[in-house]
Parts: C-alpha cells; sequence; structure tokens
C-alpha cells in the first residue's frame, strides 16, 4: 500500500493593512562636519576607529610643530648668547692692547692686576716709549665661562702674537695674561744704575715693563756715563728682555787714564821683566773702557789698550788703571797695574 502523502496546513489569509499617514517632517539636526562629529556608541566600529585616528593625527602634528619650534627657539637663543659672549671677550681684550698703545700702563695695570715679586715701571715710563703698533685681536674662543683672545701687535718692525687666558667672573670678563715683561738687568753691575724716564731700572724687586721701545737714560757723573741704548719689550716671556746698557768714562777722566797707562809703560821700561818690548812705538786707543764698578769699595776699574807698531809682530797690551772715588763719587786718587798684567798688584800713579 502506497505511504499517505504529508499533509500541509495552509496559513490563514492576510487583510492587507491599512496605508499608514505620513508622520510630520522632524526640524532639521544641526550640521555637523564630518570630522567634528563625534559617533555614538550605535554608530558601526569603522566609523569610530576613523574619528580617533583623525584626532591623534591631528594631535601628532600640533605636537610636531610645537616640539621643532622650541629647539628651534632655543638654538636661536643659544647662538645669540655666544656671539654675545665672544664679543664682549673681544671688546675686553682689544681694550687692554689699546690701553698700551696709547702708553697708560695704569689702565693695563688695572685690567690685569701684577703679581709675585715685581712691580710694574710707573706710568711715565711707558709713556716714554715708543709705542706699538696696529693693536688687534684675530682670534676669540669660549667655552663657558673660560675663554681665550689671541691678540696682535707689531713692535719694532716684529710682529708678535700672544695667546691670552680669560675667565668670565659675575658676567663680566677678566683677562689672566699680561703683556707686562720682567727686565732682566742681571747682567749689569751692582755699582751701575740704569734709568729710563728717571725711574731706577736696577733695585731689590724685578721691574716690568710693557711692549713697547724704550731707550735708557745718559746719565752722566764726575767719573762714568751711563745710558743712552735703544732695547726692545715684546710682551712675550719667551724673548726676555735684557738691555745691554753702555758705561764709559767722562771724557777728562778717560784722557787722565790714558796719560797715566802711558807713564806706566815708560816705568816699566825702566824695570827688569816688562812685557813690552823696549822702545818700540805704542798707539794707545782713544778711549779707556770701564771694566768693574764697585759700589762697596767705591772704585772703578779701567783698561787702557795700546798696540806696538815695530816689526817683527804687532802686539796689543793693556794697562789697569783704578779710580778710587770720594763720597761725592768725584777721583779721590789713582793706581796702576804693570803693562799686560790685569788685576795685578797695583801702586800709586797719578
Amino acid at each position: 500500500m502506497a505511504g499517505r502523502m504529508p499533509e500541509f496546513e495552509m496559513p490563514p489569509a492576510v487583510e492587507p493593512a491599512a496605508e499608514a499617514a505620513p508622520a510630520p517632517p522632524s526640524p532639521p539636526a544641526p550640521e555637523v562636519l564630518e570630522d567634528e562629529a563625534e559617533p555614538d556608541a550605535s554608530a558601526p566600529l569603522a566609523t569610530r576607529r576613523r574619528f580617533v585616528w583623525k584626532h591623534v593625527v591631528a594631535a601628532g602634528v600640533l605636537g610636531l610643530v610645537v616640539g621643532v619650534g622650541v629647539p628651534a627657539t632655543l638654538e636661536i637663543m643659544d647662538r645669540a648668547t655666544a656671539a654675545g659672549a665672544l664679543e664682549d671677550l673681544r671688546s675686553t681684550a682689544l681694550a687692554y692692547v689699546d690701553a698700551i698703545a696709547r702708553g697708560d700702563s695704569r689702565a693695563a695695570s688695572d685690567m690685569v692686576p701684577i703679581r709675585g715679586l715685581a712691580y710694574a715701571a710707573p706710568p711715565q715710563v711707558l709713556a716714554s716709549a715708543r709705542p706699538i703698533e696696529v693693536p688687534e685681536v684675530e682670534v676669540v674662543h669660549v667655552e663657558g665661562d673660560r675663554g681665550t683672545a689671541e691678540v696682535h701687535y707689531r713692535v719694532q718692525g716684529v710682529d708678535v702674537f700672544r695667546t691670552m687666558q680669560a675667565e668670565r667672573v659675575e658676567g663680566r670678563w677678566q683677562l689672566r695674561t699680561s703683556l707686562a715683561e720682567v727686565v732682566d738687568m742681571s747682567g749689569l753691575d751692582p755699582g751701575i744704575r740704569a734709568e729710563v724716564a728717571g725711574v731706577q731700572l736696577t733695585g731689590f724687586l724685578p721691574i716690568m715693563l710693557y711692549p713697547g721701545v724704550y731707550r735708557v737714560d745718559e746719565v752722566a757723573g764726575p767719573v762714568i756715563v751711563v745710558g743712552g741704548d735703544v732695547f726692545t719689550v715684546d710682551g712675550d716671556p719667551r724673548t726676555p728682555a735684557a738691555p745691554r746698557v753702555t758705561v764709559t768714562v767722562v771724557r777728562a777722566v778717560g784722557e787722565r787714564a790714558i796719560a797715566l797707562a802711558a807713564a806706566q809703560v815708560d816705568s816699566c821700561w825702566e824695570r827688569s821683566g816688562c812685557l813690552v818690548p823696549r822702545g818700540v812705538r805704542l798707539r794707545f786707543d782713544d778711549l779707556a773702557h770701564v771694566v768693574n764698578v764697585d759700589p762697596i769699595a767705591r772704585t772703578v776699574d779701567l783698561a787702557v789698550g795700546f798696540t806696538t807698531l815695530d816689526e817683527p809682530g804687532r802686539e796689543s797690551f793693556d794697562v789697569q788703571v783704578r779710580v778710587a772715588l770720594d763720597e761725592h763719587d768725584r777721583p779721590l786718587r789713582w793706581e796702576c797695574g804693570q803693562p799686560g798684567w790685569f788685576a795685578s798688584r797695583l801702586e800709586p800713579c797719578g
């Protein structure tokens, strides 16, 4: 027997619904830009992500602009500050060498005081010198509160370059390198008084001079004449200033010494053992040379030179003539040595 067919129940017929009346129009929503509209929770996930990313990008761009602008401003300020420090140090160094160039040692010493067992010469000494030329500042370097300035000037036709150390104290640059130089007078006899512009260069403490060209005063006493020499101070300790000071005798004293030396040769010929050949023709030097000045014994030793003129050979000799001085440095007595024997026993001769 064939199987029964399944049964289906047809759904009841549905009556067509009545057409709904149109709803009244709602007021228009305020216009919102897409970038400013914040999606609500019911908005799709893609919409919400797009909103978040737009604001993140905007914040990043703003941060980038601000981040770039602040370092740029600081860099400009740092450059301006550095340029100001360089210019301040340059002005300070230039003011120092300018003071020396115009002969104002007082201003120079105020800027860089003299330290140690020495003293700066009085103002009239630098004022009497031939000044340095073309003072200028070549290079300036600053690192924090320390700096250097390389100065240049010309003295006696020679270019001099010195690097000066500087330190910034309470916002102001102070130079630590002085251009004043100690004058070495150790080669001068203790009894010789050398002066520049009336100021004695020899003394217990060393004297310091600023760069320039100086002339030693020519001072004539009853017996000796000191000075007249020119010397240069370049302000560089690697080239010490050691002036050569000429010491001669006054004309009348020199002539007297030569006459006494000639008489001493005649006396030598009368004795045995005389080093000068007897009876030869002689030519005496025009000047008597100062050999030693003893301020304690108050004596001046002179050397009178002469040369034999006859053949077979010419010889040169010296006669020592010593002048003893009184309390006014005038000749008190004369003593002479044997020709050719300097520093031998002396005898009265005049």
